[in-house]
């Protein structure tokens, strides 16, 4: 049954075609291009998000989460100010995704990305840093909880913990073994800052009524 939920909403996805022909969300102000979703529904803590697949720009880091964060972005910087086949520079994006392993200790393997801009998914140039790769996502479907501040291992923690127990309120089935941390600000932004942990849904997405 969930499977046969869950299918409409991949369909769903593919035919509304890439993210970049969907209107960018009020949050995501300081860049030209964001990666968007369709809203399926919103319970009082939390989102239930279906995004199209997408192509990113990666690095793995092993280190603590901050540290792995910082290095992760300047790798990844880098190929976009033209550290690529093409010499390329390519437009930043949002969010800064940071994959988390659930098992795993403080200091373990992260997987940083970027979002490829529109004009780059289809045939991204290949990065000439080794341990910088291309991978392409498939369509996510994704619960998400906000919030504000900085994007800290401790905030990261206490948000996730906070939507997984949203989530097991609402029985809600998802994958608790690993999530991503998403950042959509730059450092120089002050206030009003804006950030998400996600998880990826087993089977259809749905919220608790409000």
């Amino acid at each position: 049954m969930m499977l046969l939920l869950l299918v409409p909403l991949l369909l769903l996805a593919l035919a509304r075609g890439v993210w970049g022909e969907r209107e960018k969300p009020t949050f995501c102000g300081e860049v030209t291009e964001c990666f968007t979703f369709d809203l399926i529904c919103n319970s009082s803590d939390y989102e239930a998000r279906l995004y199209p697949p997408s192509a990113w720009v990666s690095t793995r880091v092993n280190n603590t989460y901050t540290a792995a964060k910082t290095t992760g972005f300047w790798r990844l910087f880098r190929y976009i100010q033209g550290w690529n086949q093409l010499g390329a520079k390519i437009p930043m994006t949002s969010p800064v995704l940071t994959r988390v392993d659930q098992a795993a200790g403080e200091t373990q393997e992260f997987t940083i990305s970027f979002l490829l801009p529109a004009a780059w998914q289809g045939d991204p140039p290949q990065p000439t840093q080794p341990v910088v790769f291309i991978e392409r996502f498939p369509a996510l479907p994704t619960y998400v909880r906000s919030f504000g501040g900085w994007l800290t291992d401790a905030n990261r923690g206490t948000h996730i913990r906070a939507l997984d127990a949203s989530l097991g309120r609402d029985a809600r089935h998802f994958d608790r073994s690993w999530h991503y941390s998403a950042g959509y600000n730059s450092p120089m932004k002050l206030f009003d800052r804006h950030n998400e942990v996600w998880r990826l849904a087993w089977g259809g997405l749905g919220c608790a009524p409000e």
